[in-house]
């Protein structure tokens, strides 16, 4: 295969890379190879030697990015293929509880590199070649990095003059998919906008389940309502015209989970009450377990901030991931 061929394939594995190597698509490439080229990235996460200890989070860091993750607005996003990043700036806050970073994604595919393009041949950094896409600079919110790899520091080459119509295209595709990474941006703003509507909410997906619940405004006679839409609704409670207090929960029971979830919000923290008392585990966003308290009816986490977090339990056919805000 000579390389505008090879070009040509990259570009078509990630324009739709769920189609290649099917018998309709004209393309000699193996499903094989596809799965080794997916792997690069998976295996990545395994290749650094820090013990999964997560270090404080910097620029020129490398790290995978979840494969998928639970948005503000309440919808689970799924990436097409693997991501790999690299830091390009500290640190940032939003508010008290989410921070961003910039990040530039990390390719494999180094023949679509141009002469201005950062390459790295030594794959003792990664386990692979790879490029850096300068050029594809990206916000993400941080609870989207996943395993941290290691650290690369840039150089600054100056740019091209002309591209060929082949890297120009797969800069478009490549730009295309960074959506995945930048609408845990944009569905943070969208959500902020909606969210002063309420006194808390909660995102839980389950499986096929999807739903996000509201709870009015505290300690207000007859609080507005706004008009909702999709998989959202109000908590039980605001539909009984009492005023809301912090003993009020938003309740999830629905009959695909084996258990029912009260959720309430004390003193700026919140509680998740697990009823009956089973085999659980509840974990924060850095994959961290909480430890709760129980009786002979109850398990009860105190204290949680705004976040996300996933319940597993042997009773479950997959995790629970819920998000506070």
């Amino acid at each position: 295969m000579n390389s505008t061929e090879n070009m040509n394939v990259i570009n078509k594995f990630l324009e739709c890379p769920q189609l290649v190597g099917q018998n309709e698509e004209n393309i000699t490439i193996s499903g094989q190879d596809v799965d080794k080229l997916k792997n690069l990235f998976a295996n990545a996460s395994n290749y650094n030697g820090y013990l999964r200890l997560l270090p404080q989070i910097t620029q020129n860091q490398i790290w995978t990015i979840k494969q998928q993750y639970l948005d503000y607005e309440g919808e689970m996003q799924v990436a097409s293929h693997p991501y790999m990043v690299i830091l390009v700036s500290d640190i940032e806050e939003l508010d008290s509880s989410n921070s961003f970073v910039r990040v530039c994604p990390i390719t494999p595919f180094i023949e679509m590199a141009s002469t201005s393009d950062q390459v790295c041949a030594d794959v003792s950094v990664v386990g692979f070649p790879f490029m850096i896409e300068t050029w594809n600079e990206q916000p993400i919110l941080i609870e989207i990095l996943d395993s941290y790899i290691g650290e690369y520091y840039t150089e600054n080459i100056p740019s091209d003059q002309e591209l060929t119509d082949d890297i120009k295209k797969f800069r478009e595709i490549e730009i295309s998919n960074a959506r995945f990474l930048n609408h845990s941006i944009l569905s943070y703003t969208n959500d902020s906008e909606h969210s002063s509507n309420f006194s808390f909410s909660v995102d839980l997906k389950y499986r096929d389940y999807i739903k996000t619940k509201h709870m009015p405004v505290m300690h207000v006679l007859n609080p507005k309502l706004i008009e909702l839409t999709g998989n959202e609704e109000y908590a039980v409670a605001a539909k009984t015209g009492n005023t809301i207090t912090e003993n009020d929960c938003i309740e999830f029971d629905n009959n695909q989970l084996p258990f029912n979830l009260e959720i309430r919000k004390k003193s700026g923290q919140y509680v998740i009450t697990i009823i009956p008392k089973v085999e659980i585990s509840l974990l924060n966003g850095r994959n961290e377990q909480i430890q709760g308290y129980d009786n002979s009816e109850r398990i009860v986490y105190d204290n949680l901030s705004k976040g996300l977090y996933e319940i597993k339990s042997p009773l479950l056919k997959e995790p629970i991931n819920i998000r506070l805000k």
